[in-house]
C-alpha cells in the first residue's frame, strides 16, 4: 500500500512496511528416562543426563581424566576436581540463571564417577616452560610449548587404561606470552618478555647502525612459516593422532573461591564454571548430556563454511568445510575440496562450484550411512552463512537426489533491527516474516523461564535470507532455534547461533593448521 501526504510545497510518498511477526515456542530437550525440559541445567538437575529408551542410566558411568601441565597447576586441577564432586554454590541471587552446581558423582545429574590420580598425571617441568617462554621468535615459542604438551600427552596415551579426556593445564605466563590480540586490525602480542623488550630497546637505540643485532632479526622473523600460529589450535591439531579429546584449562577456571576481577572482563562464578566445564567433559568422553526432544529421527543438519589453509602460500585458495549433526546430537566434521577464490565486490564470501558442492554433500551422506548401519537420512538440512549461487544450489540438490526431503537455508545480517515496546528486549524466539523465505529470528532475547535476558546490549536477530526446500517455514525456524541449545561446550540456556554455524570459524582454523598428510578426526568432540 502506498501512502501519499501532501504539503504546501512537496508531495511525499513512501511504502508502509509489510510484515508478520510472532513468537516460537521454546524447544524441549530430552534428559534421563526421556523426561523433558526447556532448560539444560534444570533438566539435568531434575532428571540427569540423557539415557536411551529402556535404560535407567546414561551410557557412560565413569570418566578417566588425564592431566598434563606444571606440577603446581596439576595439584590445583586435582583439588578443583575433588571439590566439584560435591555441590558448588554461588551467591544465589539469580537461581534460575545461575543455579548451584549439584556435583559430578554417581548421583544426579551426571551419574558418572571421575577417575584421576598418579597413573594419569604427567608433569611438565617448570624450567622447560620458562625456557620456552624465553624464546624470542613468537611462532618458535608456540612450537616449543606445543611440543612440551604433546610429549606429555603421548606418554599418557600409552597408559592403561587410556584416559577418556586429557586436561591441559596452561599457566598464566604461557597465556600472556603466547597470545596475540587484534588491536586496530593488527594482531599484536599482549605481553613481551624482559629479553624481548631488551632486544627491541637495543635495536631502537641503535637503529641508525647496521646490521641489527641477531636477536632482533630473529624477533622480527615471525612472518616466516612455522607450524602453528596459535597455541590452542596447535595443541588441537597435534593431539588428534592420539585419538583422545583434550580440554585446555586456564588458572582462573581452577579458582575455588569466586574473586572479583580487577579488569573489566567478568569472571564466571564457580558454580557456572563447573556446569560449563563438566558438560563439555561429559560429551568429550562420549556421553550425551541431553538431546533435542522434538526433532524427527533421521534428520541430518549440515553447516557449510570455508577457511584458508595456513600452509598454502597462495592466499586465494579456500577449503570447504562441513559440520554435520544428527537428530541424536552426534557431531562430525568433514574437510571438502580446495579451490581458488578471490574476494571481489560481487561476493566476499566464497562459494562452491557444482562439483565441489556435490562432492561435499555426498561425503556427508556417506558418513551418515557409515554411522547409521547403511541407512540414508530421511531429510537433509543445509545451513550456510551466505546466499546460494546457482551452481552451488544445483550441486547440493543433485547430491540429495535419493534423500526424500531437503531444505537449504542461507543466513545473513543486513542490520535490520526491531524493538519491543517497554524496557525489556524482544523475547527469544521472536520472528519477523517479510516473505515466505525471508525472516528475522531472535535467537537471543528475554527468556521468561530465567526471568532475565542473559546478555549485554540489545540482542541482534539473525536473518534467514533464503529457504529452498520441502519443509514449512515454521519448522525451519523452530529447528534453527533448537540448534542453539546443542552447544555442549556450555550448559547455558542457549547460544547466539545454531550449532551448525556457531563454531565453523574455530573448526576451520584448526583444520587450517592440520598438515595435508594427516587425516582430520571426524568426531566433532575433538575440535571442542
Amino acid at each position: 500500500m502506498n501512502i501519499k501526504r501532501k504539503n504546501t510545497t512537496k508531495e511525499y510518498s513512501w511504502k508502509v512496511p509489510s510484515f508478520e511477526c510472532g513468537v516460537l515456542s521454546e524447544p524441549l530437550l530430552a534428559f534421563g528416562s526421556q523426561h523433558q525440559h526447556i532448560d539444560p541445567k534444570t533438566g539435568l538437575a531434575l532428571y540427569g543426563s540423557y539415557s536411551l529408551v529402556g535404560q535407567d542410566k546414561p551410557s557412560i558411568t565413569s570418566i578417566i581424566l588425564g592431566i598434563v601441565g606444571p606440577p603446581s597447576m596439576i595439584s590445583d586441577a586435582e583439588q578443583w576436581l575433588r571439590s566439584c564432586k560435591n555441590i558448588v554454590t554461588n551467591e544465589g541471587k539469580e537461581p534460575f540463571l545461575y543455579p548451584h552446581f549439584p556435583g559430578i558423582n554417581t548421583g544426579l545429574p551426571f551419574q558418572c564417577e571421575l577417575i584421576f590420580g598418579d597413573t594419569w598425571r604427567e608433569q611438565i617441568k617448570q624450567e622447560e616452560i620458562t625456557k620456552a617462554i624465553d624464546i624470542i621468535n613468537f611462532n618458535a615459542k608456540i612450537k616449543r610449548i606445543v611440543e612440551l604438551y604433546i610429549e606429555a600427552i603421548e606418554i599418557l596415551s600409552q597408559r592403561e587404561p587410556k584416559p577418556d579426556v586429557i586436561l591441559c593445564c596452561i599457566p598464566q605466563e604461557v597465556i600472556e606470552y603466547c597470545t596475540k590480540k587484534n588491536i586496530d586490525g593488527v594482531n599484536r602480542r599482549i605481553k613481551l618478555s624482559r629479553k624481548e623488550r631488551k632486544v627491541l630497546k637495543e635495536a631502537k637505540m641503535g637503529q641508525k647502525f647496521f646490521p641489527f643485532p641477531k636477536d632482533y632479526r630473529v624477533l622480527k622473523m615471525e612472518d616466516e612459516y612455522l607450524p602453528y600460529e596459535n597455541l590452542y589450535r596447535g595443541l588441537k591439531t597435534e593431539v588428534m593422532r592420539f585419538s583422545i579429546p583434550t580440554q585446555l584449562i586456564w588458572p582462573k577456571t581452577l579458582q575455588l573461591i569466586d574473586q572479583k576481577e580487577k579488569s573489566k572482563r567478568s569472571t564466571q562464578d564457580a558454580a557456572t564454571r563447573a556446569w560449563n566445564f563438566f558438560t563439555g567433559i561429559y560429551h568429550k568422553a562420549g556421553g550425551s548430556p541431553w538431546r533435542l526432544a522434538e526433532i524427527e529421527s533421521g534428520v541430518c543438519f549440515v553447516g557449510i563454511s570455508f577457511y584458508r589453509d595456513l600452509h598454502e602460500k597462495n592466499t586465494t585458495l579456500r577449503t570447504s568445510l562441513a559440520q554435520a549433526f544428527t537428530s541424536a546430537g552426534d557431531g562430525y566434521v568433514l574437510r571438502g575440496n580446495t579451490f581458488e577464490w578471490e574476494d571481489d565486490e560481487k561476493s566476499k564470501s566464497p562459494h562452491l562450484d557444482y562439483t565441489s558442492a556435490y562432492s561435499l554433500i555426498t561425503d556427508v551422506i556417506d558418513l551418515y550411512k557409515r554411522q547409521n548401519r547403511g541407512s540414508l537420512p530421511n531429510r537433509i538440512v543445509v545451513h550456510k552463512s551466505s546466499r546460494f549461487w546457482e551452481d552451488e544450489h544445483k550441486g547440493f540438490e543433485d547430491a540429495c537426489e535419493n534423500i526424500p526431503r531437503k531444505d537449504f537455508v542461507a543466513f545473513g545480517w543486513r542490520g535490520v533491527q526491531f524493538y519491543r515496546p517497554g524496557t525489556y528486549p524482544p523475547l527469544r524466539g521472536t520472528y519477523i516474516k517479510f516473505s515466505e523465505c525471508n525472516f528475522l529470528l531472535y535467537l537471543l532475547g528475554y527468556i521468561p523461564f530465567l526471568r532475565s535476558y542473559p546478555g549485554p546490549r540489545a540482542p541482534q536477530p539473525i536473518e534467514i535470507l533464503e529457504h529452498h526446500g520441502d519443509s514449512p517455514w515454521d519448522t525451519v525456524l523452530t529447528e534453527i532455534l533448537a540448534l542453539t541449545k546443542m552447544n555442549w561446550n556450555t550448559a547455558d540456556f542457549a547460544c547466539g547461533k545454531p550449532v551448525t554455524l556457531a563454531f565453523s570459524r574455530k573448526v576451520g582454523l584448526i583444520l587450517a593448521e592440520l598438515p595435508k598428510y594427516q587425516k582430520p578426526k571426524e568426531e566433532y568432540r575433538f575440535y571442542m
